[in-house]
């Protein structure tokens, strides 16, 4: 029967690790206050019963999930969806990544309308890609595509982003001023703009 073998207070607020003896197997989990004071406040050298452990074991991975989310965080923009697709990979239930995701939200942390303007922002106008190019690119970052139509027709509106005026730069850039009519129309389909002839 698995034994509580330590309780040990660590830095981070409202923590405590917890070590579980099996026999000669001893793992070490993470847990809140809250979770240790909903067990029970087990004793040391106290055996544990089955909801216990996996009380114990589903809290330390829900916050092990949440660092790993707020490291996913620091490093880039990430949608509510692109997050739990993260999460999964990481190797997280799928309940405790979307939760965690939620809570992200929720917090602040994730502002899926700024990190999408930011994204078509740069697709637009630094990487010069259109419209059929831009949609699909918000998609695969776990953006929804009627979200991604609608920030990108603001941003078409508001003047941040000039279609006609990436295009010609893109033909600049890449063909010259003078450019080949089939040469243009080519690289203008590869990069995402409808052809009009």
């Amino acid at each position: 029967m698995p034994t509580l073998s330590y309780i040990k207070i660590i830095k981070e607020k409202h923590l405590l690790r917890l070590g579980i003896s099996e026999g000669e197997e001893c793992a070490a989990y993470t847990v809140t206050e809250r979770t240790f004071c909903d067990i029970g406040k087990p004793s040391r050298g106290e055996e544990l019963d089955t909801d216990t452990v996996g009380a114990i074991k589903l809290c330390d991975e829900y916050i092990r999930a949440k660092r790993k989310a707020l490291s996913l965080l620091s490093y880039a923009d990430n949608s509510e969806r692109g997050l739990v697709l993260k999460l999964r990979r990481a190797g997280f239930a799928r309940e405790i990544s979307e939760e965690v995701s939620r809570e992200m939200v929720s917090l602040g942390y994730i502002n899926e309308d700024r990190s999408l303007e930011r994204l078509l922002l740069s697709e637009a106008n630094v990487k010069l890609r259109g419209p059929s190019k831009l949609i699909p690119c918000a998609v695969s970052r776990g953006y929804s595509p009627a979200d991604a139509k609608r920030v990108l027709f603001r941003l078409v509106e508001s003047g941040e982003v000039d279609l006609r005026r990436n295009a010609d730069a893109l033909v600049k850039r890449k063909l010259g001023d003078a450019p080949d009519p089939e040469e243009r129309r080519a690289l203008l389909y590869k990069n995402g703009y409808k052809i009009r002839d």
